[in-house]
């Protein structure tokens, strides 16, 4: 086959016209999925982002959680630590009570223990008094009125109104105590 003048030119000019139009077509790829690679790495940055705010978020939570918790605990323990030392102070107050019974100030409390529980019961009573059980009980003549001022029952009476006083100066020691500490 022969070709015709020109031709060559012809099919040169069509070869180079197609590769100019296929290495364009390459570059606008390129810059194509450069673009989208750009926004695929923009887009996964702004994924992690969001997601170590939302962790920080959920770690802070969490925290927030755990503190809670042990302070509830830090206080329940300081409430449980309260309480001991209350019953503490209670009970060391009936042993005294009960050192004192046999001794000369006994009588001159008995005395004080019966008028106390004949003002109790507000009119004409008998009293029975024991030095030794140290009580103190008065009763009007048809049973309708009883006082008991025993010392076990005006200890238990007191323990639930004086709680909170002991409670304030045994722990308001405790505080002078530990600020003396901390400032040696």
């Amino acid at each position: 086959m022969d070709q015709e003048p020109g031709t060559d030119t012809l099919f040169g000019a069509i070869d180079k016209r197609g590769e100019e139009e296929r290495h364009a077509i390459h570059v606008d790829a390129e810059k194509r999925c450069g673009h989208v690679l750009a926004e695929a790495d923009a887009r996964i940055e702004a994924l992690k982002a969001e997601a170590t705010r939302a962790m920080e978020r959920e770690l802070a939570g969490h925290r927030q959680r755990l503190l809670g918790e042990a302070k509830m605990q830090a206080r329940a323990e300081g409430l449980r630590v309260k309480r001991r030392l209350i019953a503490e102070a209670f009970e060391r107050a009936g042993r005294e009570i009960e050192r004192l019974r046999g001794s000369p100030r006994a009588g001159e409390a008995m005395k004080e223990l019966a008028a106390e529980a004949e003002a109790a019961v507000g009119q004409p009573c008998t009293v029975e008094t024991s030095q030794t059980e140290g009580t103190a009980i008065a009763s009007s003549p048809d049973g309708s009125r009883r006082a008991d001022n025993s010392l076990a029952s005006r200890l238990k009476r007191s323990r639930v109104v004086d709680e909170s006083e002991v409670a304030r100066r045994l722990f308001k020691e405790l505080r002078q105590e530990r600020k003396g500490k901390r400032s040696e």
